[in-house]
């Protein structure tokens, strides 16, 4: 399976340093990402890690952007399909999300 169409995880780091810049974190490193691979020739997931302090704005925010609860705890959750992609990309709709 190749993991080349699929968003590295240093970009999906940067992207959302940006959206907690944005939100006013100053944290130098406010997320880790890692790719999981999935067996059966699904697409792989992102593990995702909130290290910032402010974990709670920032997964209100991303939970509007994906329009989804967010699940796996308090400062942890799991991107999966199209969802990171997305995120990398931008989003781009009409009620003020990032683009």
């Amino acid at each position: 399976m190749s993991f080349a169409r699929y968003p590295p995880t240093l970009a999906l780091e940067e992207r959302l340093k940006q959206l907690a810049a944005e939100l006013g974190d100053a944290t130098a490193k406010p997320f880790r990402v890692d790719m999981i691979r999935v067996y059966g020739g699904k697409p792989p997931i992102y593990c995702v890690v909130i290290r910032s302090s402010a974990k709670k704005l920032l997964r209100q925010r991303l939970e509007q952007l994906l329009n989804r609860s967010l699940t796996c705890g308090s400062s942890s959750f799991m991107l999966k399909l199209d969802e990171p992609e997305r995120i990398v990309a931008g989003f781009s709709n009409s009620d003020g999300c990032i683009a």
